[in-house]
């Protein structure tokens, strides 16, 4: 499965637009409040409409009246907020080599979410579902949010797709959660330490978890092993030169990288077994990540996207972020999609100022805000000093407290205030 194309009619903060994507890497960059988050929203909409095909199905991800695109207005002075109707989710892409247009649409706030416009995917869905027992290969689904690592997905309503221990495992556990922007992380080490229970069992381990340690070693800088520990009911990563450290004790960042990894690779290889050790190569399907470069060191950002393109070349990632270290990283503009301004022609030889300033619009990004803050009061001080070294006696003081009241939020820079009141001691006198 990649994606192609994606339209959005009164969808949140979108009253009509059309994106494109690019099949491999696709970075969504944009202020706050352009609507990354919500486009996001939308394409998991989308390709979650694939799993409507399955008997089996979980995670099916519908419209919600709160999609709806609000306007503002007052009426007899009282603030009213109207939606905006039918809410419209259109796609293009290719699934299984063929050529498919679907859509999903809600009429009202209390209609259900539609998707007979939808029935050409879903068909073909359905094809693979009565086709679980031969090497038929499943596309990858998942969707990761800003609180990917720090809450558990809800619990379904619907019956699950993973199967209860004492059942046949299915190759449809790789949908779980596929749209749920948190990760699983409980299941995630529950499914370690079967794997390695097995492994100990039969004196070797299993082709998955060879593919999953392999998936997260590759992506973490020093890793060299990914183990469960018994006793503590935790991973452990052995990094190189150091002592092995617990899931729970490594940095923010380590723990959002592997339990992103490790997702990923697990929910490859639960959907396609059959690929044996080229599952993480010969895997397609769509990732969403929302703020990718969440608590990296920019030393990290600046080669992470390049990790997720080697360790999987088949899938389709759709990110966010604000972090130029990422832009920079792109191998083409073709792989940036800007949700305001225009996508500059090169980016790799861009440096990080002219991203800043040209595509972030982050004005004089070598220095600090506050830094440019106090050279414009500087200017304007010097400015007022010789205003009032002209003006009549009784605007002198007038001119006096308006250049204290200047310095006032400067009180922690004394050389900066006492450089200033020097001028104005040396025009003004006291």
């Amino acid at each position: 499965m990649k994606l192609n194309t994606l339209s959005v009619k009164n969808f949140r903060c979108y009253k009509e637009r059309a994106f494109q994507f690019h099949p491999n890497i696709n970075l969504i960059v944009g202020q706050n409040a352009t609507g990354k988050t919500a486009l996001l929203d939308a394409v998991s909409i989308a390709i979650a409409s694939w799993i409507l095909g399955f008997k089996k199905k979980n995670d099916k991800k519908s419209l919600e009246p709160t999609d709806a695109t609000l306007s503002y207005f007052e009426k007899e002075g009282e603030p009213q907020f109207v939606e905006a109707w039918p809410v419209v989710v259109a796609a293009s892409g290719i699934v299984k080599g063929k050529k498919i247009d679907w859509e999903r649409s809600k009429a009202s706030p209390s209609g259900n979410t539609r998707y007979g416009d939808a029935s050409d995917l879903i068909a073909l869905a359905k094809e693979c579902d009565t086709s679980l027992e031969k090497d038929v290969s499943l596309p990858l689904i998942s969707y990761y949010g800003t609180m990917r690592l720090w809450q558990d997905p809800k619990v379904s309503r619907t019956t699950p797709l993973l199967s209860k221990s004492n059942s046949k495992p299915s190759r449809l556990d790789g949908y779980k959660y596929c749209v749920d922007p948190r990760i699983g992380l409980k299941e995630l080490i529950a499914w370690f330490a079967r794997q390695e229970w097995h492994a100990y069992q039969l004196g070797k381990e299993s082709t998955m978890l060879t593919v999953v340690r392999k998936a997260v070693i590759s992506c973490i800088e020093n890793a060299e092993h990914l183990y469960y520990d018994p006793k503590r009911s935790e991973l452990i990563l052995k990094l190189r030169d150091s002592e092995p450290q617990p899931f729970s004790m490594l940095s923010d960042g380590q723990r959002c990288v592997l339990a992103l990894i490790a997702d990923i690779a697990q929910k490859a290889a639960l959907l396609n077994p059959h690929l044996g050790e080229e599952v993480l190569e010969k895997t397609e399907g769509v990732v969403l990540i929302d703020e990718l470069d969440l608590h990296l060191h920019p030393k990290w950002q600046r080669h992470v996207i390049e990790d997720l393109r080697t360790t999987f070349p088949e899938i389709q990632f759709i990110f966010t972020s604000h972090s130029p270290f990422l832009i920079q990283s792109l191998r083409s503009s073709e792989e940036l999609i800007m949700l305001d301004g225009l996508v500059p022609a090169q980016l790799a030889n861009k440096t990080l100022e002219d991203i800043a300033d040209g595509i972030m619009d982050v004005n004089t990004p070598e220095v600090s805000h506050r830094y440019t803050e106090m050279k414009g009061v500087a200017k304007e001080y010097l400015k007022t000093l010789n205003e009032a070294k002209t003006a009549p006696e009784d605007k002198l003081q007038q001119y006096k407290d308006r250049l204290a009241n200047s310095l006032a939020p400067y009180a922690d820079n004394p050389a900066f205030q006492a450089f200033l009141e020097m001028q104005r001691v040396a025009k003004l006198g006291e």
